[in-house]
This record gives C-alpha cells, sequence and structure tokens, in this order.
C-alpha cells in the first residue's frame, strides 16, 4: 500500500476546477493517480470499464445527475463498495448527511477557489485533508476485501478449521468441521472442545493451553464425536494466534481414515 500506486476518480463538472485539483491534489501524494470525469454517466462507464479505481471523489451539484444519484447508482445498482467522499461545497449539510446515510465513506468541504499559493495562516488545507482521507479509506477498503479473501479461503478449505478460546470455546468453525461433525454453525458455536472430544479432559486445559502459548504450536491425534455420537480419529494441529488483546488457538482438523 505504501509504495504502490493510488487511482481516483475525480467527477466535477467545472473543468477548470478539475484541473486545479488534479494539480493540487497530485502534489499531496506522489502515489495519487487521477482520472477525471465531467459527468456522472462518464464516471460510471469508467468504472465499469476500468476495474483498478481505488476510490470516487465527487462533487454533489452536477448536471442531469448529482453527486448523490452517483452514490446511489454505485451502492445500490453496481452492488459496489468502492470508497466514495462527496466533495462539495459549504450550504450543502442535508446533502452530506444523506450521502452518509446512502454508503459514502466520508464528506469534505470544498473551497470552490482554492489558494494554490499558499494558505493563510490557521487556514486548512482541503487537499491535505482530502488526500489523508483518500489513502485512510482505501487502505481500509483493501484491508476489508483481504479479511473477506481470508474469511472465504478459510470456509472453503478442505481440513477443518476451528478458533478456539482460552477457556476451551468454540468461536468458528468452517464447512469441512461442520460436515465433518454433522453441526450447522449456530450449533458448534459456544460449544466446548469437551462437548465434541470425548477424551479431552477440563482439568487439562489450563495446561494444554499454557503449552501452546509457550511453543507456538503443536501437532497431536485425538478424537472427535459427530452430532449422532459416532467418534472418529483425528490428526489436531493447534497455532497460539494473538490479535491486539485477544488470544486464539487457531486448529486444523483432519480426519485419520
Amino acid at each position: 500500500m505504501e509504495s504502490s500506486e493510488i487511482k481516483v476518480l475525480l467527477v466535477d463538472d467545472e473543468k477548470d476546477f478539475l484541473n486545479q485539483a488534479v494539480t493540487l491534489l497530485e502534489g499531496e501524494d506522489e502515489r495519487f493517480v487521477i482520472e477525471t470525469s465531467e459527468t456522472v454517466e462518464d464516471a460510471i462507464n469508467m468504472i465499469k470499464d476500468d476495474g483498478g479505481i481505488d476510490a470516487v471523489v465527487s462533487d454533489y451539484h452536477m448536471p442531469e445527475k448529482d453527486g448523490i444519484e452517483f452514490l446511489r447508482f454505485l451502492r445500490e445498482e453496481m452492488d459496489s463498495n468502492i470508497p466514495f467522499i462527496l466533495f462539495t461545497g459549504k450550504g450543502w449539510e442535508e446533502v452530506a448527511m444523506q450521502a452518509l446515510n446512502l454508503g459514502a465513506n466520508k464528506y469534505i468541504w470544498k473551497n470552490e477557489e482554492p489558494n494554490i499559493y499558499g494558505m493563510s495562516e490557521g487556514e486548512v488545507d482541503q487537499y491535505e485533508v482530502l488526500a489523508k482521507e483518500i489513502i485512510k479509506e482505501v487502505k481500509k477498503h483493501k484491508n476489508e476485501k483481504n479479511l473477506e479473501l481470508t474469511r472465504r479461503t478459510i470456509e472453503r478449505a478442505k481440513d477443518g478449521i476451528f478458533w478456539i478460546t482460552r477457556e476451551g470455546e468454540i468461536c468458528y468453525a468452517n464447512k469441512a468441521v461442520r460436515e465433518m461433525l454433522g453441526y450447522d454453525q449456530e450449533e458448534l458455536i459456544n460449544k466446548k472442545i469437551f462437548d465434541i472430544d470425548p477424551d479431552y479432559d477440563k482439568e487439562d486445559r489450563k495446561e494444554s493451553w499454557e503449552k501452546l502459548k509457550e511453543k507456538g504450536t503443536r501437532t497431536f491425534e485425538g478424537k472427535h464425536k459427530t452430532k449422532d455420537g459416532t467418534i472418529f480419529p483425528v490428526e489436531i494441529t493447534s497455532n497460539y494466534i494473538r490479535h491486539e488483546d485477544r488470544e486464539l488457538e487457531f486448529a486444523f482438523v483432519r480426519k485419520i481414515e
């Protein structure tokens, strides 16, 4: 993210303003590659034709279709969650609130005549603010896409995958686990590993957790019990994961044939 280009579509019906805005915005960060459109229709076609647009910055007041109609089309007709920033003049506070309700990521007040010779003391450079918000929203969007890709990959993995709390509570089980054990997700969530492993001693959980935390990973054989009571042998590889203030056991489970 730090070294890759950030492709931004800037939409405004005033050509002179667009040209000036491109110069000022590109001056804020060398990663910006700015595309422009003077109409919403052209902007929509550009997004459809170019899957590489990272963010949209749009004015509100434009002929034929305004910024709100543009946003509504992206969110509802195209089912797109591309970062969208409404960049509009003061006096449109109600419009800004409407944009947020429709799924805009931000709105920023636009000075219709940017000062290209520098800002007066105490004045906030709107393009510095805009650049920072674009970068922040694009980074957030990419992180969310990566997280969704990870979730879908785990869900479709051939091996069973569990997320288990320190206390032994199951907080996630992928499709392979659910099919292996005969439970649906709602039935498995909040069950304890003792409920599916007939040989697991509750009293040993604290000790086994501390060993996992110390070593980081361990592989062992055990048994699992299905919803209908069938017991079968499994190989388990458990990993200790810490994210922010949360600790989890991330376990891969494979049925031994």
